[in-house]
């Protein structure tokens, strides 16, 4: 009986950490994706993304995506980089 109960707490368990990490996922998606727009860049709230202030917003895009890949010392092999560059110019 207490391998049982063990058994589906595990279970349980495993199918909540999918779940999450899949909401997570969309949750990072979705960040990525506004941080490719004017309001989330213009800090100084003057209507524009200066040099700058897309550099910032791509530097704080480039950790979030090489934490999430694995990335060895946040540096991207090449496989990563053309990942990341794909999620920077549109396909999360």
């Amino acid at each position: 009986m207490n391998v049982q109960k063990l058994t589906y707490g595990l279970v349980l368990a495993a199918a909540s950490l999918v779940s999450f990490s899949s909401v997570a996922g969309e949750a990072d998606d979705k960040w990525f994706e506004d941080a490719r727009t004017v309001k989330m860049m213009d800090k100084n709230k003057d209507g524009m993304v200066s040099k700058a202030e897309f550099l910032e917003m791509a530097g704080k895009m480039f950790d979030m995506k090489a934490k999430a890949m694995g990335a060895k010392d946040m540096k991207m092999t090449q496989p990563q980089l053309t990942d990341f560059y794909k999620a920077l110019y549109g396909g999360s």
